[in-house]
């Protein structure tokens, strides 16, 4: 969407001060934190992620990348998360090369089992951990023996990116997120946040949306937020407003509202720059990720500014 004169200088600044935010959070150490109060600072892997994630979508240069490569070589990276954010900050430094024979093992053995029908389960955490693995692996290039190697950089949404995935491998992830996407939104309450990472899951697959999940989605687009989570919501969040703007993206949907998404998120930003999950609330570097990641979606020509 091209933004009005007016607005495009409101959200080249935002960008600025955000940018100029997530430097201040860089410690002595390399790492990022959001948290900071005189000496005391506790820089973690998921904050230098979202920091240098951050800043790479509009090429801003991240300081002493030098010093970042170390603490990130030095933190702790067992589990599905702290692989993700150790192997993909890495890359985000140009630095794949330096993620270690052991990491990609570890990328290499880790596997995606289905939810129990029979149980309770957290289906937006099997989605989210589904979207880790399926992307490590995919980035990373490991069909499960242990031996990986960093392959050129594909966007999270790059529905083409399946062909690089063993799909016998990944079957039964594919059939079940099929019909996760056949009856239009998912979510044990129908959301747009379960949907968007359905669809991210479906899109690493090469999984055609249905139809009824285009109409949901489009539904939800509605004044004065630019996306409501459920048919019934009343308010927005960060959240919310980042999760409909990939889905749209994924789907190839028409952004009708860009104008109210961006007001909203331009209310979301803090004295100190950063931005938070709702106006008058606390930043922190990952909300601050969400808000830049969707401003460059919706106005890309603020990342050639």
């Amino acid at each position: 969407m091209g933004l009005p004169a007016s607005l495009e200088s409101k959200c080249t600044e935002a960008v600025v001060r955000a940018a100029a935010y997530i430097r201040g959070r860089q410690s002595s150490s390399g790492g990022f934190c959001f948290y900071q109060y005189g000496r005391v600072e506790d820089p973690s892997l998921g904050d230098t992620y979202y920091a240098v994630s951050a800043l790479d979508l509009f090429g801003i240069e991240v300081r002493d990348s030098s010093r970042v490569a170390q603490f990130v070589d030095r933190a702790r990276r067992f589990g599905l998360t702290y692989l993700y954010f150790y192997a993909f900050t890495l890359d985000r430094l140009g630095l794949a090369s330096r993620i270690s024979s052991a990491a990609l093992a570890q990328i290499g053995a880790l596997t995606i089992t289905l939810p129990d029908e029979g149980r309770s389960v957290d289906r937006t955490g099997w989605l989210e951990s589904a979207r880790k693995t399926i992307r490590l692996q995919q980035r990373f290039g490991t069909g499960g023996s242990g031996q990986a190697r960093a392959r050129p950089a594909v966007c999270d949404s790059s529905a083409s990116a399946g062909r690089l995935l063993d799909r016998d491998r990944y079957a039964h992830v594919e059939r079940f997120t099929r019909d996760l996407l056949a009856g239009g939104g998912f979510g044990v309450r129908v959301n747009l946040r379960d949907t968007y990472l359905a669809l991210a899951v479906g899109s690493l697959l090469g999984i055609e949306p249905a139809p009824e999940t285009m109409s949901f989605v489009d539904s939800l687009q509605q004044p004065p937020f630019g996306f409501l989570m459920t048919s019934r919501s009343t308010m927005a969040n960060l959240d919310v407003l980042y999760a409909g703007v990939q889905c749209c993206t994924l789907l190839k949907l028409p952004i009708r509202h860009g104008e109210d998404v961006i007001a909203f998120l331009l209310d979301c930003q803090t004295a100190e720059g950063g931005f938070s999950h709702a106006p008058k609330s606390l930043p922190n570097l990952e909300f601050t990720y969400c808000a830049l990641r969707t401003l460059a979606t919706l106005a890309p020509e603020l990342r050639l500014s």
